[in-house]
């Protein structure tokens, strides 16, 4: 008993170290590209930021077809899967230069970024681990925002310095080191994998994935999610831009994407916490609202002390993507459906986001400037929070009803 949980939290420490790089690396330091690439070669940013919808669209076939994947080839390889494809991607981009070149990179990425990302992890502890799971989770997706905000500053000097090919390179070798220990280490629990399965078997009234989508709470609540995803992580991929617009240099925006990653890493552990202790509830709207606020200062700002404020609030809502997501997804569906329907809702964030940072960009070449879209988005922020509540209720009333 004592080795199993030891080798949980080992397991926990490498899913940590794969969202340090991967995730927090490779991807949330994407945004920093935008600028460099599209001046260098002459690329509009619509149509070079068509890469974010790549690697969006390709995260939402991943995630639908993860589950037969991961049981087919196993977990371990299916990290190294996604491990080499992300690795072989920023060597693609290194090396990209026809806008055709970088959305084979993005192709590749769509395919990494989802096998070493949150739906991993969150089978992974669910295997290990049966009491603080919001707490684990969000330690672990707080890798990726650490790993964004050591790397976003040191990524954004080197592109200054010595150009976003050589940060390209470097991205690559840096992903291909950490492939085969990972790989080696990771592993779900053989004893509760066996017996999760044997229950499957038993329980002759298990409901299908088709009967959990028609049930209102769990459409709600994947509706819920679509939304988050498509108001709040587009902004990721824009906001160095935006800031650039805004009258700051690029230096200081990267400083603030760096901020906003270091923020979100803390606010994983934060909302984790609050999970485990007061509910979903409050953990999510939290985040929620956070959002909306950041979205207001956004909008309107026009200094540093404005700017370092909306991080620390946009920080706050990224979290809502990551470490709740699964939680959330356990809330409306079940704990033992969570293998069922985790990637729906991954999938459906993979569309959210692929929606959303096309609209902005198209938006922005429209009009000049993000004001518009933000001030959409924001009304919109609010009209989800109202959805939330309304799906929690019902998952509440339901649930005291089984009681």
């Amino acid at each position: 008993m004592n080795k199993k949980l030891h080798y949980g939290y080992l397991v926990a420490l490498i899913c940590f170290v794969i969202a340090f790089f991967y995730v927090g690396h490779a991807n949330n330091t994407g945004s920093l590209y935008v600028v460099p690439v599209t001046s260098f070669y002459g690329f509009s940013r619509a149509e070079f930021s068509i890469i974010f919808s790549i690697i969006s669209i390709i995260t939402i076939i991943a995630n639908l077809a993860f589950v037969k994947v991961y049981r087919h080839i196993g977990i371990k390889k299916t990290v190294v899967l996604g491990a080499f494809c992300c690795a072989s991607a920023f060597f693609v981009y290194y090396k990209s230069t026809k806008l055709l070149h970088f959305y084979l990179g993005a192709f590749l990425f769509g395919i990494g970024h989802t096998y070493t990302n949150m739906i991993v992890f969150s089978l992974l502890i669910n295997s290990w681990f049966t009491e603080n799971r919001g707490t684990i989770l969000g330690l672990i997706s707080a890798g990726s925002g650490f790993g964004g905000s050591v790397m976003s500053p040191v990524m954004g000097y080197i592109i200054s310095v010595y150009g976003f090919k050589q940060s390209y390179l470097l991205t690559s070798i840096i992903l291909f080191i950490l492939i085969i220990p990972t790989a080696l280490l990771v592993k779900e629990n053989p004893v509760d994998h066996y017996e999760n399965y044997r229950d499957e078997r038993v329980d002759t009234k298990r409901k299908t994935t088709g009967q959990l989508l028609k049930e209102p709470k769990v459409f709600l609540g994947l509706t819920v999610i679509f939304l988050m995803a498509f108001l709040i992580a587009p902004w990721l991929n824009v906001l160095p831009s935006h800031l650039s617009d805004s009258g700051f240099d690029e230096i200081f925006s990267s400083k603030i994407l760096g901020g906003v990653l270091f923020i979100m890493a803390l606010a994983k552990i934060l909302v984790g916490a609050v999970h485990d202790r007061i509910g979903i509830k409050a953990a999510i709207g939290i985040c929620l609202i956070s959002f909306v606020m950041s979205s207001i200062l956004l909008l309107i700002v026009n200094s540093q002390i404005l700017a370092w404020t909306f991080a620390v609030l946009f920080g706050i809502s990224l979290s809502a993507l990551s470490v709740l997501l699964p939680l959330f997804t356990s809330a409306i569906a079940g704990d033992e459906y969570l293998s069922d329907i985790i990637g729906i809702a991954s999938a459906l964030v993979g569309a959210g986001i692929a929606l959303g940072t096309p609209v902005i960009n198209f938006t922005y070449d429209l009009t000049g400037s993000n004001n518009m879209i933000l001030i959409i988005f924001t009304i919109l922020g609010v009209l989800n929070m109202v959805l939330t509540y309304i799906t929690l209720r019902k998952q509440g009333r339901e649930h005291a009803d089984m009681i």
